[in-house]
């Protein structure tokens, strides 16, 4: 089945504490956290943009996968305690297993897409 949005169909909903991180953003949902899309692996698929100051908390990834990709903004990725810095253009992977949060170090926003994919759709659980 298609699934689209267009830019101006895209609605900003304001969220604290990102995966218990800390302060807050705005998450724009195609796929929302959770989505269960028969036959496909992608869970969420969001733009984030994460005021000053604020993180998504360190999170496991034992039954998923997210990718980080930043679009605008300056923070510091971590993953299993190992600190990268992170700019416009960068990807980062957690992989199943592993655990990854996000700074954003910034003077503004950190704006970033975040995809969630499994080996298996919760819907097909």
């Amino acid at each position: 089945s298609l699934v689209y949005k267009k830019a101006k169909e895209l609605s900003k909903v304001r969220r604290d504490c990102f995966t218990n991180g800390t302060g807050g953003g705005f998450a724009a949902h195609v796929l929302p956290p959770g989505s269960k899309v028969p036959g496909s692996r992608f869970q969420m698929v969001s733009q984030i943009e994460l005021d000053p100051g604020s993180s998504i908390g360190s999170h496991l990834h034992g039954e998923n996968e997210e990718i980080y990709w930043i679009l605008s903004g300056e923070g510091v990725y971590n993953e299993d305690g190992t600190d990268i810095p992170a700019g416009p253009g960068d990807v980062f992977i957690a992989f199943q297993g592993h655990n990854h949060g996000l700074k954003n170090t910034g003077p503004g926003p950190l704006v970033m897409i975040a995809v969630i994919a499994g080996d298996r759709n919760p819907a097909e659980s």
